[in-house]
């Protein structure tokens, strides 16, 4: 393996944190589709990243603060972290969802910019769902805050090899994914996210919970599909959403 096989894997990976994250990393060039499409392989990557750094705040903060205020700074933070990327995608679904449309008035409905109630209240109750299980979870328990949002990250890796892109006459964002997404990137996301698993977690529980983000995203996607005809990134993003609070969820669940 030479230098540009460990450069084309670098660039891969930066291309992963700057979608999935606003930090600064160094600016890439010639970026190609593939490439796009190969730096998936690092999504849970990214996920274990962010899980670290909301652990590693949370833990701070409930030294000096109760636990309440602390998960709401930590949680924030972590949120701005994303750029708010998947939260605007549960948002955008639940407008589509809830307008009760037929389906292509319905995904003209989640590309709008506009946020609806029922949109407003879906974000509303993502974010105090983390929070309410965040404020409960123990900072001892490092490896669930770490290990969720890897886990739902590679929920997304799973949905774009699932199911096509919903908008068959309109180009975006989730068209470069859907159903482009090989079955190695999705093997090694899938080994990075279950390694992970294993080393931070219980063996019992990340089993459990690798079976319960797997299980769930097949459910969610063939749902979601029957409704909307396939997957866009919107979609993609509230697949995250919902994996995270519902990951945090069950593990509060076994240890409550």
């Amino acid at each position: 393996m030479g230098t540009g096989y460990f450069s084309r894997i670098g660039k891969r990976f930066v291309l992963a944190v700057q979608f999935l994250t606003i930090l600064p990393v160094a600016a890439v060039r010639s970026v190609s589709d593939a490439d796009m499409r190969q730096s998936v392989v690092f999504y849970p990557v990214v996920g274990l990243f962010l899980g670290g750094a909301l652990w590693t705040l949370q833990s701070i903060l409930t030294r000096v603060l109760p636990a309440t205020a602390a998960t709401a700074i930590s949680l924030a933070v972590y949120t701005v972290m994303t750029g708010f990327l998947h939260l605007d995608g549960m948002i955008d679904m639940a407008d589509a969802l809830g307008s009760r449309k037929p389906r292509q008035k319905a995904l003209l409905i989640m590309r709008d910019s506009r946020v609806g109630a029922i949109g407003a209240a879906s974000g509303v109750l993502v974010l105090l769902g983390k929070f309410a299980v965040l404020s409960n979870l123990s900072i001892h328990m490092a490896g669930a805050f770490i290990v969720i949002p890897a886990l739902s990250r590679w929920s997304m890796v799973l949905a774009m090899s699932m199911a096509p892109y919903a908008r068959v006459d309109q180009a975006g964002l989730g068209s470069l994914f859907a159903n482009q997404i090989s079955w190695v990137s999705v093997g090694i996301a899938s080994l990075i996210a279950m390694g992970a698993a294993v080393v931070l977690l219980p063996m019992r529980m990340a089993v459990a919970l690798w079976l319960f983000v797997f299980l769930g995203t097949v459910l969610f996607v063939r749902l979601l599909t029957r409704r909307f005809g396939g997957m866009t990134g919107d979609i993609y993003g509230a697949l995250n959403e919902l994996m995270e609070w519902l990951g945090w969820t069950l593990v509060l669940l076994w240890h409550g």
